[in-house]
């Protein structure tokens, strides 16, 4: 169930930084315009290395859940509260600003707060936070 909620955040993120790689916007991806490519079937594996992750047993910081952005590759690992907000970073580097829009843009969306909200209950069953 836990890698459930993972991977479909680390799809949604990768499908948005696609998009961008591909000469796409956020304002076109919010008026519905997407690159649309073929390629053949295979098994999902991130394209740009940024992966989602909430860790058991977790806490609030300043009475908000949070989650973590990772990109193992360039030592990236930030907190980011469910708002897009980047409350701080680990290591030296940082989410890069396309990464950031692309985020941000990316939170705005229910189905991907559910998801998040679901995944830091999974993981965080005593700080349960309520889907709006």
């Amino acid at each position: 169930m836990k890698e459930d909620f993972e991977i479909q955040l680390n799809k949604g993120i990768d499908f948005i930084l696609d998009q961008l790689e591909h000469g796409n916007t956020i304002e076109g991806l919010k008026k519905g315009r997407l690159w649309m490519g073929f390629e053949q079937v295979k098994e999902w594996k991130s394209k740009f290395g940024y992966k989602f992750h909430i860790y058991s047993n977790d806490h609030l910081i300043d009475n908000k859940p949070h989650f973590h952005i990772i990109k193992e590759s360039e030592n990236i690992d930030c907190r980011v509260f469910f708002d897009g907000y980047v409350y701080d970073c680990k290591k030296e580097n940082h989410v890069k600003k396309k990464v950031k829009e692309a985020l941000l843009y990316f939170l705005t969306k229910d189905k991907n707060q559910n998801l998040l909200i679901n995944f830091w209950n999974l993981k965080n069953p005593e700080l349960k936070i309520n889907t709006h």
